[in-house]
């Protein structure tokens, strides 16, 4: 009320200086007043009161709302699921390019997703869920040709254990691994992916330890035929016990442990047979340094030089194949030049005693022949006098 008070006032006094104005200078044209455009009345700003915003509706500048926000979460839930089996299922090697393309889709999602908007979110939404289509459609490409190759692994570990002799030393433990390998192939026909994939690995496994197991029966059976625990006895004792509790475990089922235990076994026996070929290349070795001294000892270095020769050509074979760590070559080699040195050593002996004999027989006629020098000189001093 004051406000309208004071204005009226002013308009008043404007009018009467205009009157005076016009009064003392005569008629003048009289001015267009400029027309004042209406406004919009204005509320009064009440102290401590915020003015009200304009309400922003647009998706670009809004935060992300509880729905954009779900939506987005259970499409990179999918997203991710997806691009897991495809994984899984090898597609990245066997369609490369489908996968770059599939891989995009994911990718633009997650720069989306950095972006803390409504639109944002749903193009991140959007661009997920396309690349989860690409990877299922990927994954039903690729689920034949996957079990086709895990079917073949199957068929090679099986066919390597009947080879060990599975089919014939342990034929209930080979039962039960083609019992699960049908169990698989029964899953993949049924689009169980997972279960199949998984009954898959472990039919494999259970072939593969069948392998394992009897490769170690088969070492076992090579130490006790060259009488080689005794150079390692630890390791041998070890081997049995893990041999024995890889075939319980199988039994039991516990895949895991099984196949730990065969290969503990499987690595100690070989342990045993390399130590046991070790000492015996080492004495071997033994044997043939002996010969040869020997037959240096009667110069058959000297005496049958070529022949020596030839057998230390050998033992120096022989030597290198040891430091090599061939030592079941190392022993070939030794026993080879053992027999040669022994070879070269009786032909010295030979030519020795024959030397000496002759050597006898010489000094035998010596002996003689002074003998009869000795009786001619007493004729001859007995005639004399």
């Amino acid at each position: 009320m004051k406000h309208k008070v004071f204005v009226s006032v002013l308009v008043v006094a404007s009018l009467a200086l205009l009157g005076l104005s016009s009064c003392a200078s005569g008629p003048k044209p009289t001015a267009q007043m400029p027309q004042e455009e209406p406004t919009t009345p204005t509320e009064t700003v009440q102290p401590g009161v915020e003015q009200k915003q304009p309400e922003v509706t647009d998706p670009s500048k809004l935060p992300p709302d509880q729905a954009s926000e779900a939506a987005l979460a259970a499409a990179v839930a999918r997203a991710e699921k997806s691009r897991k089996q495809a994984f899984d299922l090898e597609v990245p090697a066997t369609f490369a390019d489908d996968w770059k393309k599939a891989e995009a889709f994911f990718m633009t999602g997650r720069e989306k997703a950095q972006v803390k908007t409504q639109l944002s979110y749903i193009e991140a939404t959007q661009a997920y869920t396309s690349a989860a289509d690409a990877y299922d459609e990927l994954a039903l490409k690729a689920l034949p040709l996957y079990a086709e190759a895990r079917r073949q692994e199957i068929v090679k570990a099986r066919s390597d254990a009947v080879k060990a002799g599975a089919d014939q030393l342990l034929p209930d433990q080979l039962a039960t691994a083609d019992k699960v390998a049908d169990t698989a192939q029964e899953q993949f026909n049924s689009g169980e992916y997972y279960t199949a994939v998984a009954s898959a690995q472990e039919a494999r496994t259970r072939y593969i330890i069948l392998k394992t197991g009897l490769d170690a029966y088969a070492v076992q059976q090579e130490i006790d035929r060259r009488d080689f625990a005794k150079y390692d006895a630890g390791n041998y004792s070890l081997a049995q016990q893990k041999l024995q509790a890889a075939q319980e475990t199988y039994d039991a089922g516990d895949i895991n442990a099984s196949q730990n235990n065969a290969e503990e076994a499987l690595l100690r026996f070989r342990l045993a047979l390399n130590k046991g070929r070790e000492m015996n290349a080492s004495g071997r070795g033994e044997a043939a340094s002996a010969e040869r001294q020997a037959a240096q000892d009667l110069k058959a270095n000297v005496a049958v030089k070529s022949d020596f020769e030839r057998a230390q050509a050998v033992y120096a074979e022989a030597e290198q194949a040891f430091k090599a760590e061939k030592y079941d070559d190392a022993a070939d080699l030794f026993a080879q030049a053992e027999s040669l040195f022994a070879d070269v050593k009786n032909v010295a002996a030979e030519k020795r005693a024959r030397a000496l004999e002759a050597m006898q027989n010489a000094q035998q006629k010596i002996s003689a022949t002074e003998d009869a020098a000795k009786k001619a000189d007493a004729v001859l001093e007995g005639g004399s006098r």
